[in-house]
């Protein structure tokens, strides 16, 4: 598997599910209790795309970084892509919801362009940055540093120190300094230092998922058969299906990462095995996905304060309100991805290089 067609669709759907949830669209009424059902047991349970981007760039920093490559990415080039990847798209939309939509404090922009969280209270959000879908990136990029220490001190067994972070951030300190622990993200450790709250929430655990997945897909695809495959991919997508109304609408590792992982290790099976044949137009919106989940706040809210309020039951109103944040969102995220994101990721090549 060179290309990751399966994984860069999931993403691109796994991003699509967040704009579905942060659109607010509420169908149905007393009238309608299937539209009801899929509001309460479907749309509301759309944040379940960060669980989706967390195991998947858990699985492609340990895939490309080491796994897929006859030598480690070397930890400064490693740095450098990545942050050239993460940071002009994001301090870009950042800049322009704080200008049109949502005044902030310097102080709090400030942290938000330097991807810190903010408070110590509310996990696993720990205060929202500006743009507010910012604070998973929050955590993205506490994943790479970890990551990057490993490559410059292990190199190949990066994982490994990676696996040892995490075992300090979550389990050693925890234990030492509040002599329990927890596995409720939305509980968390009440440390005074909030980067120090979010290095230690349990939800950290779904990048390690995801990295263990590419190291067993690294290890045992050899080993994949389309039987196989096909039972893995069946496995997960009826386990992420059954978790969306079985499991409370919070964030959970086993009740939302795992099952998330079971369909990301489903895909790459099927894949594999040549089970799996992904449309273009996935693959299009993978490429777009993180344009896409940064633009559509600044979209939703814009048309939110231009259009009036709407009740379930306005279900035609409800759905074109929908389609016209999608379309916008979007729209602006082909320019973002255009003109920010490709340039960011060739400066971030050609830096590396240097």
């Amino acid at each position: 598997m060179t290309r990751l067609d399966g994984i860069q669709a999931l993403r691109g759907l796994a991003a699509a599910f967040v704009v579905v949830y942060h659109s607010g669209l509420t169908l149905g009424g007393a009238d309608a209790p299937v539209l009801s059902w899929l509001t309460h047991n479907v749309i509301k349970r759309g944040h379940v795309g960060v669980d989706v981007f967390f195991v998947i760039s858990g699985f492609i920093i340990a895939w490309v970084a080491v796994l897929a490559r006859p030598r480690p990415e070397r930890p400064l080039g490693f740095v450098i892509r990545r942050c050239c990847r993460l940071a002009p798209p994001y301090w870009t939309m950042s800049a322009i919801h704080v200008l049109l939509l949502n005044p902030v404090t310097p102080a709090l922009f400030a942290a938000s362009l330097a991807f810190l969280p903010t408070s110590i209270d509310h996990a696993p959000y720990y205060g929202y940055p500006a743009l507010y879908v910012g604070w998973s990136l929050n955590y993205e990029l506490a994943f790479y540093a970890a990551f990057a220490l490993g490559l410059l001190l292990a190199g190949r067994r990066a994982l490994l120190v990676v696996l040892g972070l995490f075992a300090l951030f979550m389990l050693v300190l925890p234990w030492w300094h509040f002599g329990t622990l927890v596995a409720d993200p939305a509980q968390g450790y009440p440390f005074a230092a909030p980067w120090l709250a979010m290095a230690s929430n349990p939800l950290v655990l779904e990048f390690l998922l995801g990295s263990g997945l590419a190291w067993a897909y690294a290890r045992w695809r050899h080993l994949l058969t389309r039987t196989l495959a096909v039972a893995m991919l069946a496995i997960g997508s009826v386990a992420f299906a059954l978790s969306l109304p079985l499991v409370g609408p919070d964030f959970s590792l086993p009740g939302r990462g795992l099952p998330a992982a079971l369909l990301l290790a489903g895909v790459v099976a099927a894949e594999h095995t040549g089970m799996l044949r992904v449309p273009r137009a996935l693959i299009w919106l993978g490429e777009l996905s993180y344009a896409l989940y940064l633009t559509h706040p600044t979209v939703i809210e814009g048309v939110k304060r231009l259009m009036p309020e709407l009740t379930p039951d306005q279900t035609a109103l409800q759905l074109l309100r929908f389609a016209i944040d999608a379309g916008l969102a979007l729209a602006l995220a082909l320019l973002l991805h255009r003109w920010v994101e490709l340039p960011g990721i060739a400066a971030g090549r050609r830096l590396a290089r240097g």
